[in-house]
């Protein structure tokens, strides 16, 4: 049973050594899989899987090279767009590989299943970050986990928005509309920790509209026809950064700041860029700590292809910003540009 601890296609192919980061050149789509690479004797190789391109995957993967680095191993990061058929190929390509360990966010809860028990069969120790395959098989087959509690991301907003809107707009009942990507299951949570935060707190809200928009553009038609529908909505919330951009994007192009207020998930440049803009559209933003996930997550793989013992849950937790603290969001911002 894992314990629990709390811690402060086209593919994508990086080596890093503990005397170099060089970026390597894929093979094609046909072949998919981690590019070859010359690795320094004794050195630990890692193989790493990821299901995403945005800020929150990019940062992901700087924590792991950084972390690779510091550890002197070798690391191949393969990436695939949801694609379940790809993350097979691509699992199975490192077992041709004989890497020690595997990094991964599972696809699906159930279908990455297969691939990684091959994986565990073959002696490679596994690690998931952000996601993982249910429970009982992650108990069998999966060496630690590191995620943020998805609840909590919604819940952190709620809470926040409670007292801001008692502040703001007081005695005004929130009439909300939300973007939704449940269709994965960590935005599910979030949704549900949300609306349990506004229902703690004893918050006079309605639910207006709920629309899956999880991609800007996408996300940006959903908000405006939510707003088209029902003018009488005053506030907009998203379960991810693709769907809070689109808000924001809908709320300036009908000319709605000062009327309607955006409060997000996930964190990226482009969102602390609409914190601190002066339009007053975006409120807050509750967000994950992608580097330290994915550094975290890189260490553990290597202690464990070493066969050094470790806890094998851990929540790494939010990074939260607010248009109240500016500096906070301009510290975020040098951040990922180092």
């Amino acid at each position: 049973m894992m314990k629990r601890k709390s811690i402060t296609g086209f593919c994508l192919c990086v080596v890093i050594t503990a005397l170099a980061a060089s970026v390597s050149s894929c093979r094609g789509p046909s072949e998919g899989g981690p590019a070859p690479a010359v690795k320094p004797a004794g050195a630990p190789v890692i193989g790493a899987i990821i299901f995403g391109r945005d800020s929150f995957f990019e940062n992901i993967q700087r924590g792991m090279e950084a972390a690779a680095r510091e550890a002197g191993a070798e690391l191949l990061v393969s990436i695939h767009d949801h694609d379940i058929n790809k993350e097979t190929e691509f699992i199975e390509n490192y077992i041709a590989r004989k890497v020690q360990s595997i990094v991964i966010t599972p696809e699906s809860t159930e279908a990455s299943v297969a691939a990684i028990r091959q994986a565990h069969d073959a002696g490679i120790r596994v690690v998931c970050f952000n996601t993982c395959i249910n429970p009982a098989d992650a108990a069998r087959y999966v060496s630690a986990h590191y995620e943020t509690d998805q609840a909590s991301l919604g819940y952190q907003t709620g809470e926040y928005l409670a007292g801001w809107w008692a502040e703001h707009m007081p005695g005004q009942e929130i009439r909300l509309g939300i973007l939704q990507c449940e269709r994965f299951e960590n935005c599910k949570r979030r949704g549900e920790g949300f609306r349990k935060a506004l229902n703690d707190k004893k918050v006079a809200w309605k639910e207006i509209a709920v629309q899956e928009g999880w991609m800007p553009d996408e996300g940006s038609t959903a908000a405006e026809g939510m707003l088209q529908s029902d003018p009488g909505i005053n506030l907009l919330w998203s379960e991810n950064e693709g769907g809070t951009v689109g808000e924001v994007v809908a709320v300036r192009s009908m000319n709605q700041a000062g009327k309607v207020f955006v409060f997000g998930t996930d964190m990226s440049p482009q969102l602390a860029e609409m914190l601190i803009h002066p339009e007053n559209i975006l409120q807050a933003v509750t967000g994950q700590s992608p580097r330290e996930m994915g550094s975290a997550a890189v260490r553990a793989a290597v202690a464990s292809a070493k066969g050094q013992p470790g806890d094998s849950y851990h929540v790494v937790p939010n990074a939260f910003y607010s248009r109240s603290k500016p500096a906070e969001v301009q510290k975020y911002l040098q951040e990922y540009n180092r």
